[in-house]
This record gives C-alpha cells, structure tokens and sequence, in this order.
C-alpha cells in the first residue's frame, strides 16, 4: 500500500499529531456521457494544461474562442507558438496581478510541477473544473470543485460548439504581454551569463531538439527548469516521469523513446543518471539517435531551494540532502563506449545536442554547475521577470 500524506514544511520538524480525517465529498462528479453543458463561461478564466491531453488543438481553439490564456505545461502538448499559450504562469504567479480577477479555472489533465501554479490554484476561490478521462484524482489541495470524466479534446471540442468566439481580447492580451516581457527577460539576463547555467542549459536544450524529435526530462530540477524557463515553440514533444518513482529509469525510458525511431533528448540530473546507469548497457551498439545531456552538480540540487539548506548545518545538509556523490561521469560515460562532450556554457550545449542530432548515435553532453550558485541564477531569473511583468502592467488593469 502506498499512502501520500501532506506533511507541513520544513520536512525536518517535530512529530505531532495527524489532522482529523476529512473524507468529505469536495467535488461535484459528472461522469462526462452524456455531455453537461457547463452554461455561460465568465469572460476572465483561466486554462491549465497538464500532461495527459489526447487533443492539444482542441485546447487551444476553445482558448481563442473564450479569450482565455493557457498556462501549458510542456507536457501537455499546448506549449506552442499561439496567441492563448502563457509559457511563464510560474513566474507571473509570483506576483499579485491578473490572477486575482481569475473567475473560472478549467483544468486539462496533471497539474504542472511548478509549486508556485498548485499554491495559487490551492488559494483562489474561483470555481475549479477538473478533465480528465480516468477516475484519478489528482488534487491535492482539494480545490477542484467539479470533476469531469472525459478526454480533454472531447470536452474542449463539445463546449467550443456551443461558445461564440468573444470580441473583447484585453483579458487575454494582458496575460501574453506579460509573459513576452518576462521571455524577453529571461533571454537577456541568461544571455549575459559565461559559464553554465542550469534555467538556461534547459531553454537551449528545447530549443535545440530537431522538429518532430522528442525530449524527455528528469524529475527534481529538470523537469522545474523546462517547465518555467523554456520558450513555447513547435515540433516537439516532452515526456517525463513523475511520482513516487519519478527519478528510477529515466535513463531506460529515454532509450525506450529512441528505440521508437524518434530523434530523442534526455534531460537529466546527475543522481538520476546514476541510479539508471544500466540503462547505458550495450546502448553503442543499439542503434538509436540519442543525445543525453547531463546536469551535474555532484549531488541533489534541488534540496538547495526547499527549506532543509537553512533548518540544517551545512555538513548535515550535505550528508542527508546534498549527498555528492564525487563520481566523474565523464569516465562512467567513456566505460560504456560513450562519446562525451564537456560544455562551457549553455549556448554549447545547444550546439552540441545540435550536432549529436544532426550526426546520428548516442553522445553524452556534460554539462557542470554548482548548486548554491544555481539557487542565486533562479532568484535573478524570477526577480528580472517580475519587474518585466510588472513593466508590462501586469499589476494594474
């Protein structure tokens, strides 16, 4: 049996008593056939996309015909070059603005990774409407208010159907005109960086992966960076494991994903890489087209953001958080008949999964920074987006 429990932060506190039980029914259930029409839809809401969406476009369609803007999580297949697609919700949820005249939240499939996007879903008391095909529950603040058993692309194109598209775009302009600010900002403040940077080893990577190819990302960071850092663009498709085990196999997953014929990125961290280094076994000589690009910072970097890298000495964080590992991946990659490439900064490894893509076969791309110095480029990275938003009005009507 597998039980998750919240458990209040930081996870270093005392024991105490659990909360009462609250087996209460939060959510009104519509089993989704027959269709329900969900009757007029209020002019300010709000789009999540999640992964698990059967018909990206149909998201997308119903967006434009509402004026709503989309929060697209990369997985989700909605992270695209369209007028609706807000590919930064992380960083303008940050700050007070729009969020606050939210009127309706629809939710297609998982909720994205960002910490920041489930506190303010958690927080609004806008009506939440949950679609999803499977009888999941995927709520963990138990803000969803009604439940929907149905595809997202079912949904979407049966309440497209009955929606007039709207003439008044200024809810959803003021939702893309801060998050243009806030790319804008992220590529200035990354392009002035000389040496690695993971929030932009991540942005070059997607950009890098050949139209129609796949990447797959790593749980703890990788997945976190793709998602609030990376620009929305076309032709490419990300999947990642998440949940309990999120972190064990991605290295096979990857190799499964290539052995497919698709041209295929890992994004990956450096404990996840070793705890699937059998996934490297024999992979010369398997014929596929993968380019692995690792992060490594010699141990767990996202412990260095939670509230352990204060609550803890530092040699007792390292021992139980941090945990470096001291391995040269380098080597390990070389013992497995690997071509490796150490890059410099993060335009390289652009370059380099650019070219392990363009010659074919299996290359490693080392890709080396430092934790505590990481936590620093993150905050830089949300403060210059904030003052962009804010530049843009996002604060004000």
């Amino acid at each position: 049996m597998h039980c998750n429990l919240p458990f209040d932060e930081p996870l270093v506190g005392t024991p105490a008593e659990l909360p009462t039980l609250d087996d209460s029914q939060h959510a009104v259930i519509d089993l989704g056939d027959p269709f329900t029409d969900p009757g007029a839809l209020p002019a300010c809401g709000l789009i999540i996309a999640g992964s698990g969406i059967d018909d990206a476009g149909a998201v997308l369609l119903l967006a434009e015909k509402l004026g709503w803007p989309v929060l697209a999580d990369p997985r989700s297949g909605c992270r695209v070059e369209h007028r609706c697609v807000i590919a930064h919700g992380d960083t303008l949820l940050r700050s007070v603005g729009a969020q606050n005249d939210v009127e309706m939240v629809i939710r297609f499939g998982a909720l994205p990774a960002s910490k920041v996007i489930g506190e303010w879903v958690a927080s609004s008391s806008a009506p939440h409407v949950h679609v999803d095909p499977t009888a999941a529950v995927n709520d963990p603040a138990r803000s969803v208010t009604h439940r929907v058993r149905q595809s997202a692309g079912n949904y979407a194109n049966s309440v497209s159907a009955l929606t007039e598209p709207v003439d008044d775009q200024s809810w959803l302009d003021r939702w893309r005109r801060a998050d243009d600010a806030v790319e804008e900002a992220f590529a200035v403040t990354l392009g002035a960086a000389t040496s690695i940077t993971e929030p932009g080893v991540a942005r070059n990577v997607v950009a890098a992966v050949p139209s129609g190819g796949t990447l797959v990302v790593s749980s703890s960071m990788p997945v976190r960076d793709v998602e609030w850092f990376s620009a929305r663009r076309e032709g490419l498709t990300v999947l990642s494991n998440r949940g309990a085990n999120g972190i064990d196999g991605v290295v096979s997953t990857a190799v499964g994903v290539a052995l497919s014929g698709v041209p295929t990125v890992l994004l990956i961290g450096d404990v996840a890489f070793l705890h699937d280094t059998n996934g490297l076994l024999g992979l010369d000589a398997r014929g596929v087209d993968l380019c692995i690009v690792v992060v490594d910072n010699d141990g767990g970097g996202i412990f260095s953001f939670l509230p352990q890298a204060s609550a803890l000495e530092p040699t007792q964080f390292e021992q139980l958080f941090g945990t470096p590992h001291g391995v040269d991946l380098s080597m390990l990659a070389h013992a497995h008949g690997l071509p490796v490439l150490e890059a410099t900064d993060d335009l390289t490894v652009g370059l380099a999964v650019e070219a392990s893509m363009a010659t074919g076969g299996v290359h490693v791309v080392l890709a080396r920074s430092n934790r505590s110095e990481n936590v620093a480029v993150h905050e830089k990275l949300h403060q210059a987006g904030i003052a962009a938003a804010a530049a843009s009005g996002w604060t004000t009507a």
